[in-house]
């Protein structure tokens, strides 16, 4: 691997993180988060946590039919607060 791909951080991940903008090296999107998420803030169980949308190059990855990414993507992972 060689795609060292952008990744924005939104809100108070950019203080868990201790940075607004990471490069990772990865090929796919799973891949990208479980080298950032190492103290499973987005992860969990093998699965992203509910609270967070992730976008890559503007659209939700959910919406994406392949996982793929390389090093022009640029990923925003967003806290999605809820208030009561």
């Amino acid at each position: 691997m060689n795609d060292m791909v952008k990744v924005i951080l939104r809100g108070p991940l950019s203080n868990v993180f201790g940075k607004e903008e990471i490069k990772v090296d990865a090929d796919n999107l799973l891949t990208l988060l479980y080298k950032l998420d190492r103290g499973s803030v987005i992860i969990s169980n093998s699965k992203i946590r509910s609270g967070y949308i992730i976008l890559v190059n503007g659209v939700d990855f959910r919406l994406l039919g392949d996982l793929s990414v390389k090093d022009t993507d640029v990923i925003e992972i967003l806290p999605v607060n809820h208030g009561g």
